[in-house]
């Protein structure tokens, strides 16, 4: 796509913004982005139209996504010459003043590859409430997402951050207050902050989370997460069914805050569980064959959300006799720290004590060694090649009951270790519902 292009597709979306005066809601971080953005716009939902809200239903988070969110466009045009021209002359029009955006309030998610690309999306979009859900949530330690284009993960937090000091006067900040990275942005802003999460200052506290299981004939088998929140001084419970995760609860806590923000009555805080539906690929609970359950984590991977969904997976109740595996490939983009991210996450596996650890792609090995190091037996660790010999593997060793847990970054077409859908989709209960269930199940991906 030329820079000529993408020049005017940002000045139109900016000028049919200029024009409508939307609230707009930005979200970044390196983690939990896309639920927290289903979150928002589920607490926002108003079957009466007295509010007008616009959100992108796909992952347009750069600076093509951003302004085909604003003119309304569902899918990404792709190859299509005609739509990229409707595109255009929408773009065209809005900046001539002749096309209006119709919105009351925008929920926008913000991606950033390398540095100023979060300065060019809100220059499109100035927000008027910052939502950042966390660089390094579970550790300060650990490599967030990018970190390959970036010199250290402070550098990471700082062009977050830069959705914070773009707030337009009178904006309000919501950061992740367990993020140390995130809950120092507040000090860049002499706008209002709301903080969320588990610590004891947080405006919006997180009281609990718990994977809900029910009975069945093969042990106990989970079927979505109780979270538990403290908002307006007193609790709020809610319960998503089809998901875990501790990236559900804290997408739930940020939503409450857009709620607070807002000024609008507590009851629209039922509406987000009411109204969330998850998309594929993220913290998804899906039927297996054999009667097992599927834990698809498969839209992307950072150690952060990776190590969270392994403690997920350790935090459910099991009978005897029911085991918990755990697939896992490669962590992109993360640079120099790659080698020591993967011994990290391999060691986590083994705190989280799973009973087999399938390991896959050009890190294989360092989470083995790391899980090894953690004292996982050897007899539990299996290294294999690539994503779909790994669901192959699986489909061999699972028994009723058994819980399966697949993570991995997106990668391409080459990479091996990666996509792990295909390893999703050689187990779901329902194949023929792939396309609806799981991502990346078009074009390309799936030739």
């Amino acid at each position: 796509m030329s820079k000529l292009f993408e020049s005017i597709l940002a000045k139109g979306a900016a000028a049919a913004i200029k024009k409508a005066k939307p609230t707009v809601i930005a979200i970044t971080g390196s983690v939990g982005k896309t639920t927290t953005r289903q979150m928002v716009a589920a607490a926002l939902y108003d079957p009466e139209h007295a509010l007008r809200v616009i959100t992108s239903q796909k992952n347009f988070n750069n600076e093509l996504g951003l302004p085909l969110t604003i003119f309304g466009e569902s899918d990404y045009p792709g190859k299509n010459p005609i739509a990229w021209s409707r595109v255009l002359g929408k773009a065209l029009l809005a900046k001539l003043g002749l096309w209006s955006l119709h919105a009351d309030i925008l929920v926008l998610e913000m991606g950033a590859d390398k540095p100023g690309d979060l300065a060019h999306l809100t220059k499109i979009a100035p927000p008027d409430i910052s939502i950042v859900t966390g660089v390094s949530p579970v550790d300060g330690s650990l490599a967030p997402v990018h970190v390959q284009y970036y010199a250290s993960a402070d550098e990471v937090a700082e062009e977050k951050s830069t959705l914070v000091k773009a707030l337009q006067p009178g904006g309000i900040a919501i950061l992740n207050a367990d993020d140390n990275r995130v809950y120092a942005m507040r000090h860049h802003t002499a706008s209002h902050t709301l903080g969320f999460g588990e610590n004891d200052g947080a405006d919006i506290r997180l009281i609990s989370k718990k994977i809900l299981s029910r009975e069945s004939a093969h042990g106990y088998e989970p079927h979505g997460i109780e979270v538990v929140i403290e908002c307006y001084q007193k609790p709020f419970h809610f319960t998503f069914e089809g998901v875990f995760g501790t990236s559900v609860a804290y997408a739930a806590c940020a939503a409450a805050a857009v709620v607070v923000a807002l000024d609008l009555p507590e009851e629209r805080l039922y509406n987000i569980a009411k109204c969330f539906t998850a998309m594929p690929g993220r913290t998804r609970i899906l039927p297996g064959i054999k009667q097992v359950t599927l834990f698809d984590d498969s839209y992307n991977a950072a150690p952060s959300s990776t190590i969270s969904a392994l403690q997920d997976l350790a935090s459910v109740t099991v009978k005897p006799g029911q085991k918990k595996i755990a697939c896992l490939g490669e962590n992109r983009e993360l640079g120099d720290k790659a080698e020591e991210m993967h011994r990290r996450i391999g060691r986590e596996a083994a705190a989280a004590n799973v009973d087999v650890l399938v390991v896959c792609g050009i890190f294989a090995h360092a989470m083995k060694d790391g899980a090894l190091a953690g004292g996982l037996p050897a007899d539990r660790i299996h290294v294999i090649e690539d994503t779909p010999e790994a669901g192959l593997f699986i489909q061999d060793l699972i028994k009723p009951g058994d819980i399966v847990l697949a993570k991995a970054s997106q990668g391409n077409l080459a990479t091996k270790g990666v996509r792990m859908e295909r390893v999703i989709k050689e187990l779901m209960a329902e194949p023929l519902r792939a396309k609806e269930l799981l991502v990346r199940q078009e074009g390309k991906w799936v030739q």
